[in-house]
């Protein structure tokens, strides 16, 4: 009767306890669940509050060169001649050169022309910088700096720019001396044919993407630089940067 009564207890006890362990068990599901789903809430959220594009296009923006994958590519902004000015001489030496240089090509390279809005910044600041005492030269800065940023301000203004994209497939160690050793034989072949052309810089490069993507927006490098590398300008973006 005793043993009885104690199996009967232990039962009782064992049934209470898996009770508990089984209750206790799905209470810490329930918790491991919605954490998960907090965190999977908060990455979404988070990869929905990126709009770069190193998140959307996978591009990377390192000093002069541009990296997609395993891609490497140095942009050159490309000078103008003026070809119809020219002796029929200097015509076909150009032309020689520019042959030369196309066969000499064995690389992947592509070629790229926009319109963009002129842009005298550049100019502005220099002519700022250079500083004098005479009256008649201040005045006549003066004039020309307000000449300038009003002819940047006038957007139906546009001028062609060409651009020739030399690439790299390997590793970035190796693209680094490999884009500088092509870029530096591609400038000098065009110099021949005095075609000036520069490279551009990190700044540049995502001025460049910014204005292609962006091509009502009025930023410049410095905006780039507070955060302008956003992948587009929104409504409420553009509504605040007229405000200002």
């Amino acid at each position: 009767m005793i043993i009885m009564i104690i199996f009967l207890i232990l039962t009782v006890l064992f049934i209470i306890g898996t009770v508990i362990y089984l209750n206790q068990k799905k209470k810490n599901i329930n918790r491991d669940i919605k954490q998960k789903s907090n965190i999977e809430v908060k990455e979404k959220n988070k990869k929905k509050s990126k709009k770069q594009l190193s998140d959307i296009l996978e591009v990377r923006i390192k000093d002069n060169i541009i990296c997609l994958g395993n891609r490497y590519s140095n942009v050159i902004r490309l000078g103008n001649i003026d070809y119809n000015m020219l002796s029929d001489t200097e015509q076909e030496s150009i032309e020689n050169i520019l042959i030369q240089t196309a066969l000499a090509i064995d690389y992947p390279i592509q070629f790229f022309s926009t319109t963009e809005y002129i842009d005298t910044s550049k100019v502005v600041s220099l002519i700022k910088k250079n500083r004098t005492n005479n009256i008649e030269i201040n005045e006549y800065k003066e004039y020309l700096i307000q000449y300038l940023s009003d002819l940047m301000e006038n957007r139906t203004i546009s001028v062609v720019k060409n651009y020739a994209i030399i690439s790299y497939d390997g590793l970035y160690e190796d693209a680094i001396e490999e884009l500088n050793r092509k870029s530096m034989s591609f400038k000098g072949n065009l110099l021949r044919a005095k075609i000036v052309c520069e490279i551009l810089d990190e700044d540049e490069l995502y001025n460049l993407i910014y204005r292609e993507l962006n091509k009502n927006s009025t930023l410049t490098v410095s905006k780039l630089k507070e955060g302008g590398k956003n992948l587009y300008v929104g409504k409420k973006q553009k509504s605040k940067s007229k405000k200002h």
